[in-house]
């Protein structure tokens, strides 16, 4: 019969094994809770670098243009965005990003065509001329140079040019690259616009915005009255003065000038050319709405007409970007051109642009901003 040191010693033995199962049950639960935690951590991460990837790495690299085979990416339109703004800021205005951005992409793909077909024409820009151009950009101006040696002026320049390019966050290469486009732009559209005549046939154009009321019908009657019989050019300038201080609800710049628009050709009023150019001195149009208003009408009238008077330079410049841009549709034909642009690339390129203020910025109007309160 076995005795009490048998049974302990058995015992012990039993619990040994008790502990060690224990001991492993215990460890193997760890090893599956790290292994379940580590899985956690690892998809979380995963999930983290796939949404970084699609959110941050994706998006810039993804081709909304392609002009043969030229490309271009998000984060190629969103640096030529930013320079673009930054530019305008550097040098005092204000940028205007709702339409800059569609602007931007226009002009990438017009400025790629241009520079691919520009030297078949024999327009090129050399390197001293592109100097040339940055030095005239970043030069003080002629009374901040008065006093200083041309030493002095030169080494203000390339601080000023090198205080640019850090605004900008651009290489010097990039940068210049970004002014022999615009330049070879330029000349081209110089090219192009020598078919531009010098005279040509024009109309003295004035306008009169009145509200859709009864009063309309009073000033149709009063502007017949004026006007009945007359031929004379000052005479039809003076009746229009009298019915626009009466009845238009124009700015008042216009109204002050009696609703005078000033002598236009033809392509340059395009929507509103067919209402007025072929009128008599001292006809009413026909009303058109006013598109910055609704509960109004535009009447236009002229109160003379040259069949051949010469253009201003700023009405032939005008004419010659117009010329230009019609050149590139026709050519755009001849190219292999892709372009997407939608919101979603939008609101992502603006995101990122984290501006505080939008405002537009002035461009040159050769009739001295008249028409845009009217929607011109």
């Amino acid at each position: 019969m076995p005795d009490n040191k048998t049974f302990d010693k058995n015992a012990d033995i039993k619990d040994k094994r008790y502990a060690e199962l224990h001991r492993s049950g215990i460890k193997k639960r760890q090893k599956i809770v790290i292994s379940a935690i580590l899985f956690v951590i690892g998809t979380v991460i995963s999930v983290f670098i796939v949404g970084y990837i699609i959110a941050f790495v994706m998006p810039p690299r993804e081709l909304i243009v392609r002009v043969n085979d030229v490309e271009y990416t998000r984060g190629d339109l969103l640096e030529l965005v930013r320079i673009e703004q930054k530019t305008i800021e550097f040098m005092g205005g204000k940028f205007n990003a709702s339409s800059g951005v569609f602007e931007s992409l226009q002009q990438t793909v017009e400025n790629e065509i241009i520079s691919q077909i520009a030297p078949s024409y024999g327009i090129t820009l050399s390197e001293e001329e592109v100097d040339s151009i940055i030095d005239d950009m970043m030069r003080p101006s002629d009374s901040a140079s008065l006093g200083k040696s041309e030493e002095q002026i030169v080494r203000e320049t390339d601080e000023r040019y090198l205080s640019y390019l850090n605004t900008l966050q651009i290489s010097e290469e990039k940068h210049r690259n970004i002014v022999r486009n615009e330049a070879i732009r330029e000349r081209f559209r110089q090219y192009i616009g020598d078919s531009v005549p010098y005279v040509a046939e024009q109309v003295h154009v004035y306008r009169v915005i009145t509200p859709i009321t009864s009063e309309m019908e009073i000033m149709v009657i009063k502007f017949e009255d004026l006007t009945r019989g007359v031929t004379d050019p000052v005479q039809l300038k003076d009746a229009y003065k009298s019915i626009v201080r009466e009845f238009s609800r124009d700015n008042s710049e216009i109204i002050r000038l009696g609703g005078e628009i000033g002598w236009v050709p033809r392509n340059v009023l395009l929507d509103y050319e067919d209402l007025f150019f072929d009128l008599i001195p001292g006809q009413l149009s026909e009303p058109v709405p006013n598109p910055n208003n609704d509960t109004q009408l535009i009447f236009f009238m002229i109160s003379d007409r040259e069949e051949a008077k010469e253009l201003s330079s700023d009405t032939r410049d005008e004419l010659k970007t117009k010329a230009l841009q019609d050149w590139i549709n026709i050519e755009r034909k001849s190219h292999d051109i892709y372009a997407v642009f939608n919101s979603e690339i939008y609101n992502w390129i603006f995101q990122q642009l984290r501006l505080t203020t939008i405002e537009a910025t002035p461009t040159p109007d050769p009739y001295g901003g008249l028409l845009q309160d009217a929607g011109f």
